[in-house]
């Protein structure tokens, strides 16, 4: 069969698959990555910098993972919500995935009067690094709760002086002289320098503790990143994707040098 007797189909498909594996992976990728413009780079939340998912800040969700929002303000620590809880960030390690937090109800001058709650996924204390402190509030006065007690006057958000102590290891002892007890952690350090009242309860509480955290896709971002990769989430926040340096987005890690599949072999693949 002659050229000119072929069906046109024929004659015209690499016309066809020229066009679609050039001009159609641009326009797809521009369009499909134009919400991900943000995510590609890590970021800055106050005095921190290199920042990236599963962190996010500004109402950017699709740049990170639920529960790891960021509250950032110019020249000051993020902050982080979580269990109904507020902390200040001192510290981030994204490597290692471990956080140093100090409660804000501390941080701003107010006597702690809830548990330091992490009891749920992603976050957690850590295994090493900190020791509980036990606090009475609200002790009636002239009261010994233990020898090994430490008398503190602390402040609370109406105003008032409580006749409180902490003491340096969980005791449970005599609940009617108190109204409230409860622990909070501390550094191994600061529980230290406390014990040798080299440091008052505020200034150890306001030193913070560390917080490990893990979520399930961290495999597949490790790799990700390694292939100069960015991990996002889908607009639908079904899945994490990788974010390619050329636009795409991709269930695997980026090929060379941060490049997605081409769109017509990714067609063709799946």
């Amino acid at each position: 069969m002659t050229p000119e007797n072929s069906p046109p189909s024929l004659i015209q498909l690499p016309t066809f698959i020229f066009f679609f594996c050039t001009v159609l992976p641009r326009t797809h990728s521009r369009d499909h990555s134009l919400p991900y413009g943000d995510c590609r780079s890590s970021f800055e939340c106050g005095i921190m910098k290199e920042l990236s998912y599963p962190f996010w800040r500004n109402q950017q969700s699709h740049c990170g993972r639920q529960g790891f929002e960021l509250q950032c303000q110019p020249h000051e620590y993020p902050v982080i919500n979580m269990e109904n809880q507020t902390f200040i960030v001192l510290e981030i390690e994204q490597n290692s995935q471990w956080m140093k937090l100090a409660r804000s109800d501390v941080w701003n001058g107010t006597c702690p009067l809830l548990e330091t709650q992490l009891n749920h996924p992603p976050f957690s204390f850590s295994a090493t690094g900190i020791r509980n402190l036990s606090i009475f509030h609200g002790c009636q006065v002239g009261s010994t709760i233990s020898e090994q007690a430490y008398n503190f006057s602390c402040t609370t958000k109406n105003g008032s002086i409580g006749y409180d102590y902490v003491l340096w290891k969980a005791f449970t002892g005599p609940a009617k002289l108190c109204y409230l007890q409860f622990t909070v952690p501390v550094l191994i350090t600061a529980y230290d320098q406390l014990v040798h009242r080299s440091l008052t309860l505020k200034e150890a509480l306001n030193e913070g503790f560390i917080a490990v955290y893990h979520f399930e896709e961290e495999e597949f971002c490790r790799k990700c990143r390694t292939s100069r990769g960015t991990c996002v989430r889908s607009m639908n926040a079904t899945q994490v994707l990788c974010f390619c340096d050329n636009g795409g987005l991709q269930k695997t890690p980026c090929l060379k040098h941060g490049k997605s599949l081409p769109f017509c072999l990714s067609a063709v693949r799946s």
